[in-house]
């Protein structure tokens, strides 16, 4: 039995000549892969393009038990993004956050609260015309919430630094990879208390920005299983320095 349903687009991957594996986060069931046919014709070829990072889409499916791959029907644009497919930077952002997306929530259940937080949070990005360069970070670190792994931010003090492998602000150690200095430890801490309306009070520079963002991924692969190094980031650091 069909059932509808609504999920963002997060990686798609080559199966053969005549079709890909698109993996999404659906409402109803979280992680879902399904194969989607990609022959030459003009129909399919206008299908194929609804499956952009981060696009969103209504469709039907039948949720089988004992299958990894499923197939879809009736897929349409659940509503179209205006600003993100034209605008360079947006799209850089989007591209890198869907990359994060696809390992962070591979193995991810059902959760339609943290669906409708994606969801709303790639539309208010979409929307915004300015200041959202702290956007990519405060918009994973609150996705860290949802998974169970943030930073323990009731242990910060002034001064501590911040230990990636625990999770916690520490007394003492050396910065490094895995440890953030006092100052990036503060900047971590004020921005996992940011919202988007309150994020730019948290003055960084591009190299700060960079930084943080690498910590992040650090952060990542420290806490969840098999996560690997994120190809675009690299694009999106040279697209902050252009």
């Amino acid at each position: 039995m069909y059932i509808d349903d609504r999920g963002v687009v997060l990686q798609c991957v080559k199966y053969d000549d005549k079709s890909f594996i698109a993996h999404l986060f659906t409402f109803s069931h979280g992680h879902v892969s399904f194969i989607v046919n990609n022959s030459r014709s003009k129909r399919s070829a206008g299908a194929s393009r609804l499956f952009q990072p981060l696009s969103f889409l209504s469709f039907q499916w039948d949720s089988k038990p004992n299958t990894s791959l499923y197939r879809m029907k009736e897929v349409r644009l659940l509503f179209f993004l205006q600003d993100i497919p034209c605008n360079p930077i947006k799209r850089g952002v989007a591209m890198m956050l869907s990359e994060f997306m696809a390992h962070m929530l591979r193995n991810e259940a059902k959760n339609s609260d943290l669906y409708m937080y994606i969801e709303k949070s790639v539309c208010w990005f979409d929307a915004v015309g300015d200041g959202y360069a702290n956007f990519h970070l405060v918009f994973l670190l609150k996705l860290l919430r949802f998974l169970g792994i943030a930073p323990n931010l009731e242990s910060y003090q002034e001064g501590r630094l911040f230990d990636l492998s625990l999770g916690s602000f520490v007394f003492g150690g050396i910065p490094s990879e895995l440890v953030m200095d006092s100052a990036d430890a503060c900047l971590l801490y004020r921005l996992a208390n940011a919202n988007y309306e309150s994020m730019n009070s948290v003055a960084m520079h591009r190299f700060e920005r960079t930084r943080m963002l690498k910590y992040v991924a650090n952060y990542c692969a420290q806490h969840i299983p098999k996560f690997p190094v994120i190809q675009s980031l690299d694009i999106l650091i040279g697209i902050f320095d252009d």
